[in-house]
Order: C-alpha cells, then sequence, then structure tokens
C-alpha cells in the first residue's frame, strides 16, 4: 500500500513539474516573439526610409531631374509629353510610398512619431497645387484609406486658405487616423518625401 501512495506522490510531482515546464517554455516563447516583433517592426521602419531615399535621390543626385520636378511642381501643364510621362511616373511612386506608410501605419509597423512625421511630410507636398491637382485626377489608382487621408489633408489646406475651419476642425486633423484612413498636420518644402 504504501507503495502505491509513493508511486502515486511521484506521478503527482512528475505532473507538476510537467506543468512547470510548459509555463516556463510559454514565457520563454512569450519573449522570443516579443523580440521578434522589434525586430520586424525595425526591418520594416528602415524599409519605408530606404522607400523615401529612393525616391528623393533622384532630386539631389542628378540635377537635371531636380530642375524637372521643380518644373513639373510649378507647372505641370507645361510639360512635353515625354515630361509628363515622367512626371505621371513619379507621383505614381511618390503615392504608392504614401499608401504604403499609411498600410504600414495601421498594421502597428510605423509608430506614432514617424507616421506623424510622414503626415507633415505629405501635407507638405499637397500645399503644392500640382500635387494635389495630380492626385485627384488620378485617385482611382491608389487606395481607399490614401484617398480619404489625402482629400481630408486637401479638405484642410482648403480651409486653412480660406480661414473657415473651427479648433475641432483643425484638432480632427491632428495625427489621429480616422477610420479606414488618417489624417494630418504640417509644412515644409515641396520637393522632400520624408525627414
Amino acid at each position: 500500500m504504501q507503495s502505491m501512495s509513493t508511486l502515486e506522490a511521484l506521478g503527482h510531482l512528475g505532473e507538476f513539474v510537467g506543468a512547470l515546464g510548459v509555463v516556463i517554455s510559454l514565457i520563454y516563447l512569450a519573449q522570443q516573439m516579443r523580440q521578434n516583433t522589434t525586430s520586424v517592426r525595425a526591418a520594416s521602419f528602415n524599409s519605408m526610409v530606404q522607400n523615401s531615399i529612393r525616391l528623393l535621390e533622384h532630386a539631389f543626385r542628378d540635377s537635371e531631374f531636380a530642375d524637372f520636378l521643380h518644373r513639373a511642381e510649378q507647372n505641370p501643364d507645361s510639360l512635353s509629353p515625354d515630361e509628363r510621362l515622367r512626371w505621371d511616373s513619379y507621383m505614381t511612386a511618390a503615392y504608392r510610398h504614401f499608401g504604403n506608410l499609411i498600410y504600414q501605419y495601421r498594421v502597428g509597423a510605423l509608430d506614432q512619431e514617424m507616421w506623424e512625421s510622414y503626415q507633415r511630410t505629405l501635407e507638405t507636398h499637397l500645399r503644392s497645387p500640382s500635387w494635389g491637382n495630380w492626385f485627384l485626377e488620378n485617385k482611382v489608382l491608389f487606395s481607399r484609406a490614401l484617398v480619404e487621408q489625402v482629400e481630408g489633408i486637401l479638405a484642410k489646406i482648403e480651409a486653412d486658405r480660406r480661414g473657415t475651419h473651427t479648433p475641432g476642425q483643425v484638432a480632427a486633423h491632428a495625427g489621429q487616423p480616422r477610420t479606414g484612413s488618417a489624417a494630418s498636420p504640417g509644412a515644409g518644402s515641396p520637393t522632400v518625401l520624408a525627414r
């Protein structure tokens, strides 16, 4: 009888040790997942910055492109057919980049501070009429989230221009994403894609 109770006690001890091992394994796994999430976010952010740099690189490495970009932003209607194609390609790439940034923010890969920085950059570009007009003419090419973001910024810019916005309207555009998109603040140089 005593050997049965000893075996029973050992069985309970084994179950306890096994359960403890499972708990320790789960804690370790959770820690590894947190570290992996941080690494994935860092790699994702690095990729976003590289995309920004690639878009900017042409303007600071190639004076001919910088001149073209300046002319296109000032008066896109004066561009030759070849230059118009170049402008359309550049704008498509730039807006795809901002669409990706919206997505990255929405899935948590881009933190609030960087998101707000990119929002200010987008607003800066949209203060140039050529950027806003191009987008409105081509918005069917882009995600609903980007369309809502850009239209919200353009409405804010128009309200600022007219002096017709209320403090509540300004707060609505100050960095928190709306359902399905995000809003924005800011100012700066029209040819800068990212800071």
